[in-house]
């Protein structure tokens, strides 16, 4: 047999190779569209100044997460801006992870943040300014916070996600 004929007859394996691999990635996909059509919920349960050291400041922001499909998912990363009175004041990541959620269940992870005093200055100066300030005597400043960010799915689909609510929570 000639080498012209040798690789005619390797091209319908070829073929069948790729055709393999194309199936297998059209799965993967759907699992990860199944889970995107309904993305887990995300709820945020505290944000809160977990520590000062010298010229930073590290946040905690507590999550409770729920899987509303009926296989497990698993959440590799959770990625967002934490902006306290509209500031933006550092980036949050997951913790530990990644975290796995059984079929329709939840799970509760920790995503910190690490920024300068001077974000910090910049949030308390924003609130200042809409007057959160002028309380009556006795009453706690209110800080409001927003975490925008994304959620990356173990199958690699990711979903966007945005909370907002007051700054302190039950730690």
């Amino acid at each position: 047999m000639s080498e012209r004929g040798t690789c005619r007859a390797a091209e319908p394996h070829r073929h069948r190779w790729r055709l393999s691999l194309v199936v297998i990635a059209l799965v993967l996909s759907a699992c990860a569209t199944v889970a995107l059509r309904n993305p887990p919920r995300i709820d945020v349960t505290a944000v809160a100044l977990d520590r000062v050291e010298g010229p930073d400041a590290y946040f905690t922001i507590d999550l409770t997460l729920t899987n509303r499909v009926d296989h497990p998912i698993a959440i590799d990363a959770l990625d967002a801006t934490l902006s306290i009175e509209g500031e933006q004041i550092g980036q949050a990541k997951l913790a530990s992870g990644p975290v796995h959620l059984e079929a329709n269940g939840t799970a509760t992870a920790q995503m910190s943040a690490r920024t300068g005093m001077d974000a910090i200055l910049r949030a308390i100066a924003a609130a200042m300014r809409r007057g959160a300030t002028l309380l009556a005597p006795g009453a706690r400043p209110v800080l409001h916070y927003t975490l925008e960010g994304s959620a990356t799915l173990g199958g690699g689909g990711r979903f966007p996600f945005s909370k907002s609510g007051e700054l302190g929570g039950h730690r």
